[in-house]
């Protein structure tokens, strides 16, 4: 389950990277059509508010996974290994019951939508069913995948896997970013196929 979820996940923060494109491509024509032909286009607003709702929620599983979000550690850093594993249940749990809320509170907004047969005030006449329903099953994939990650911590709790769990759970370090850089680059050049000599400098 946790292997399948974070498949879905990837792939769903690639929905979000080309939601946050397409809004990039809308504010850019709007900007040139009011510039050069005189007009804007009505939808705009409307459009990119839906897209950056549901980029913003389908990001959210992906991020988690990747140990990408905010977290203020300075002093969990600071803990013994058998307190942090315990700080980071106890994280995981509350964002568990947190999430819990906003997919509930997602659901019964499209729930009333749909109910209401609900349309936007505007020429498109959207029904916020649909960006709503969007919206909502990004916060119920990021349930999942807290919820698959809980599991796999307390497996690893169980077992006496510590360190696995700290190093699953701790917020990045500059380490894993230089990493990550450096490991992009190499895939870089090798799918351009450029020489690298052993020492990291281009042959």
């Amino acid at each position: 389950m946790y292997r399948c979820l974070e498949w879905i996940s990837q792939r769903a923060m690639f929905v979000a990277g080309f939601c946050y494109l397409i809004i990039t491509v809308l504010i850019c024509f709007d900007i040139g059509a009011r510039q050069l032909l005189g007009f804007s286009s009505e939808a705009t607003i409307e459009l990119t508010g839906y897209l950056m709702a549901v980029g913003m929620s389908w990001g959210l599983a992906g991020t988690l996974f990747e140990r990408g979000h905010v977290r203020i550690d300075v002093l969990v850093q600071k803990m013994p290994l058998r307190v942090r594993v315990w700080l980071h249940m106890l994280s995981l749990i509350a964002l568990i019951v947190s999430t819990g809320f906003y997919v509930w509170g997602s659901f019964s907004l499209a729930s009333d939508s749909f109910a209401f047969n609900a349309t936007d005030l505007t020429t498109l006449r959207t029904p916020l069913v649909i960006p709503q329903g969007l919206w909502a099953a990004g916060f119920v994939l990021l349930l999942l995948a807290a919820l698959a990650l809980a599991l796999r911590a307390v497996k690893q709790l169980a077992t006496g896997q510590l360190d696995a769990m700290d190093r699953a759970l701790m917020a990045r370090t500059y380490e894993d970013e230089a990493a990550e850089t450096l490991e992009a680059v190499a895939e870089a050049q090798t799918a351009m196929h450029i020489p690298v000599a052993t020492d990291g400098v281009h042959k």
